[in-house]
């Protein structure tokens, strides 16, 4: 009976905390049926995150007078099918996102575990939003043909960060994350990252890079090879089309690997007040080798309200020169020249 009391108390506490306001619990659930193919083999059956990837979080503000408000954010990603925990799972860790920061009239400045500024640079000029399963742009994580790079980082630990004012027109994002390495190399790990940018409708532009050491703290190296990624990111809305665009670089120095470099472009129509249809393609190439990637996708969405919708996804890529990239999580036998085709419907609730 005690432990029973304590916990009802407990909640009360909370909720009354959450009823101040100072608190909020938020989170995304999405499934979809999906029909995935590669090499002749086929699967069929339910997929997270086709539109947004099912998280769940906590979010909390604090007043501090002045101008100054402190904050903090932790989110933790989970698989509706099965219930577990993503990120890797199966449990449920804060892993998606988990900083602390405080804001005022001069910007905002965290530390922690956070999306990085070139994602954000990527993420405001997709359509998809650089989701995990579907977005084209997913192919800027590609290794296909430059082994040895480090591979694009969404997110990153261990970094302080500041940003300029949410509203304002002018964007800047710069972050650091130190090694924590000591011998043979105290770099190994090491994290850079920026975006320079304007957003003012009709336009958005803005130019993002990162630059990641390889090794870590628990297996660093004597010469970390240094990975860099550049992106230019672009979109223009007109009445009613929206148009995106983007040009990326990636490059290499201490490893034996060539330069990449990915373009793609993409639109988005409002087909009736509360759907929308949506195209995008992606291509990659690698200097020096015929190896190389195309991929598209073609989406639909359909809104039942402000926090639930329906949609529909097509997504094509095509290995080139014996390539083996993938897309969407689906198995490329290594080194096959073999594509990929995902057809998917579904559902995305927000809360």
């Amino acid at each position: 009976m005690n432990k029973t009391a304590g916990a009802v108390l407990a909640l009360a506490a909370c909720g009354g905390a959450w009823a101040q306001g100072s608190v909020s619990i938020y989170g995304t659930v999405d499934l979809a049926l999906s029909r995935a193919s590669s090499g002749g083999v086929a699967t069929t059956g339910l997929k997270e995150g086709g539109h947004t990837a099912s998280r769940i979080g906590f979010r909390g503000t604090e007043d501090l007078g002045g101008g100054l408000d402190a904050h903090f954010l932790l989110e933790a990603g989970h698989d509706p099918e099965t219930g577990a925990g993503t990120l890797p799972g199966p449990g449920l860790a804060f892993s998606r996102q988990a900083f602390v920061g405080i804001s005022g009239p001069w910007g905002q400045i965290d530390a922690g575990r956070m999306y990085t500024p070139m994602f954000y640079t990527l993420f405001r000029a997709d359509p998809y939003g650089v989701n995990a399963v579907f977005s084209p742009l997913n192919l800027v994580s590609a290794t296909d043909a430059q082994r040895g790079i480090t591979p694009f980082a969404a997110r990153a630990s261990g970094m302080l960060r500041y940003r300029t004012p949410a509203g304002s027109p002018f964007l800047a994002d710069i972050a650091y994350a130190p090694s924590k390495a000591a011998e043979p190399s105290r770099r190994s790990g090491e994290f850079k990252g920026a975006t320079f940018g304007w957003s003012r409708k009709p336009w958005y532009v803005a130019y993002g890079f990162q630059r990641a050491r390889s090794g870590t703290a628990a297996a660093p190296v004597a010469v970390p090879a240094v990975t860099t990624y550049h992106a230019l990111s672009a979109s223009y809305q007109f009445a009613e089309l929206t148009l995106y665009a983007h040009a990326m670089r990636t490059t290499v120095r201490h490893a034996a690997a060539p330069d990449a470099r990915l373009f793609s472009l993409g639109a988005s129509y409002p087909v009736t007040p509360v759907s929308s249809l949506i195209l995008e393609a992606a291509q990659r190439k690698v200097s020096g080798s015929d190896r190389a990637q195309f991929a598209w996708t073609l989406g639909y969405d359909h809104h039942l309200s402000k926090r639930t919708a329906l949609y529909a996804r097509w997504l094509g890529l095509a290995n080139r020169g014996g390539a083996s990239a993938t897309l969407a999580g689906v198995p490329v036998v290594a080194d096959s020249g073999n594509g990929v085709r995902v057809l998917a419907a579904g559902i995305r609730h927000n809360f």
